[in-house]
């Protein structure tokens, strides 16, 4: 089967850099068992109170951002969309009584192009969008994922697009010698600890169980960590987690890959 993945997208700058970051999305293509049938994905910058499924013919590439520069506004990432599996997916969530609904006007928003244009760079591989409900408990993000766990049987790669530690209150734009702070990497230390030994009632948890998890995950600014759970559950048949990547930038914001269901 397909694994599921996390990838961070980080700032909309990383479309065009080269770094170890975008080096490992280079080889994520290549680290699957096979080529995907289409990617359902979830994108941080989609928020909708019921589960929304995007598909269109061809999804316009939308750039969502301000103020950086004119060659970010000019990536187009024309990617297909499949309405069959869409439609799959709508009725696999409704089976599992999920409030959801068919969305056939919305592009993919940075949140999916920037790291889509480093894995498949040639935008052929079909995409289903996904909305986000940061208002949903964790449990109910989980089971969200674990509805459409039947298909990754059927070649579909599910991605969750967001971030691990993503608050703009902490972070280094000067990019100094200083390095990452103490206190992101034991956040993702006891991140990689919970979700290797597959402890979703501690990752339910993890504003009260997780160090410093007010500063990497801001109350009102969980949408980026939550694309991680529904992607976690959609591999709760298999239950295996490996941190495949982890870097930061600006002292706090994580690039992290991880996959989720597939034998390490």
């Amino acid at each position: 089967m397909m694994p599921s993945l996390f990838v961070a997208h980080g700032a909309p700058l990383l479309a065009i850099e080269n770094n170890s970051y975008t080096q490992a999305l280079n080889q994520l293509a290549s680290q699957l068992p096979r080529r995907p049938r289409a990617i359902v994905m979830f994108s941080a910058h989609w928020e909708a109170f019921d589960q929304l499924v995007g598909t269109m013919e061809t999804f316009p590439t939308i750039h969502d951002f301000g103020g950086f520069p004119q060659e970010l506004y000019e990536i187009q990432y024309p990617a297909k969309g499949d309405e069959a599996i869409a439609r799959e997916a709508v009725q696999l969530l409704r089976d599992a009584g999920v409030p959801v609904g068919l969305n056939t006007t919305r592009g993919l928003d940075h949140g999916h192009w920037v790291v889509l244009r480093h894995i498949f760079p040639q935008a052929d591989v079909p995409v289903v969008a996904m909305s986000v409900n940061p208002n949903l408990t964790v449990m109910q993000q989980y089971m969200i994922g674990k509805a459409l766990s039947p298909l990754r049987q059927k070649d579909v790669l599910i991605v969750g697009s967001g971030g691990t530690i993503h608050n703009f209150s902490y972070l280094n734009m000067r990019e100094t010698s200083e390095g990452t702070f103490d206190w992101a990497l034991q956040f993702e230390d006891w991140l990689q600890q919970t979700l290797t030994a597959w402890k979703v009632e501690d990752l339910a948890r993890y504003r009260e169980l997780a160090p410093h998890a007010e500063k990497a995950v801001p109350v009102y600014g969980s949408e980026h960590f939550v694309p991680l759970v529904y992607v976690m559950g959609a591999a709760d048949d298999e239950q295996t987690a490996q941190r495949l990547h982890m870097s930061f930038r600006y002292g706090s914001l994580s690039h992290t890959i991880w996959k989720f269901g597939e034998a390490r």
